[in-house]
């Protein structure tokens, strides 16, 4: 795949999803496309993440511009989704500090990085938007199911628009397009029996694990 720009013959792009489980990462350029994952269990290696941003930069090449989404937050290790964005964000600057970057947002728009440390629950795990958004420019009516190493994105796609209920990640378990059933990791909670998930309403999100009635979880923002 070749791709060129009017601004200069050099001109490439990349794109970066910092996930708890792999870091995935793409290059777009003059000479083509280049796709990079490395796995790291950010619930064990954090301190690790700087490494392989920088080593995963070096091997894709130098590029322009930068978008980055994430889903590291949700770890284990983290408090917070705000303790976990800020740590990603922090990372990046330090991993990449020549780097001019954005951040994809669950208003399905780019970001700069202090809009993200300002409102950090407007970019915690939006990637699944970002993949729906690039799907419904080709599939213009679809239901994409994306299957990862520990969730499973079940996501609506109506006219070329994106038409999920929800967009945090507890809304999503709410409406059932947001399954915490992966391809490689089984979550912990999954061995509750019941767990509560929203204070006000009292509901209980189903989850799709074999064992019978169990619930999923929603953490903490």
């Amino acid at each position: 795949m070749t791709h060129s720009c009017s601004h200069t013959s050099e001109f490439a792009v990349a794109g970066w999803d910092i996930g708890g489980a792999n870091i995935k990462a793409a290059r777009l350029g003059p000479d083509g496309l280049q796709v990079l994952q490395r796995p790291l269990a950010m619930w064990l290696q954090r301190d690790e993440l700087p490494t392989v941003l920088a080593e995963m930069a070096a091997q894709l090449g130098p590029a322009q511009r930068m978008g980055i989404t994430m889903t590291a937050e949700l770890s284990d290790i983290f408090r917070t989704k705000r303790e976990g964005v800020a740590f990603v964000l922090d990372t990046v600057r330090t991993a990449l500090p020549e780097a001019q970057w954005l951040v994809f947002g669950l208003d399905g728009r780019f970001h700069p990085p202090e809009r993200a440390y300002n409102e950090p629950l407007l970019v915690a795990a939006a990637n699944w938007l970002a993949t729906a958004q690039m799907v419904a420019r080709s599939v213009s009516t679809c239901l994409l199911v994306d299957v990862g190493s520990t969730t499973t994105d079940t996501i609506p796609i109506a006219d070329g628009r994106v038409v999920a209920r929800g967009r945090s990640d507890p809304e999503r378990l709410v409406w059932g397009e947001l399954l915490y059933t992966g391809a490689l990791r089984t979550p912990s909670v999954l061995s509750c029996a019941t767990c509560p998930c929203g204070a006000d309403d009292a509901r209980w999100q189903p989850s799709s694990s074999p064992r019978p009635r169990t619930y999923t979880w929603c953490w903490a923002t």
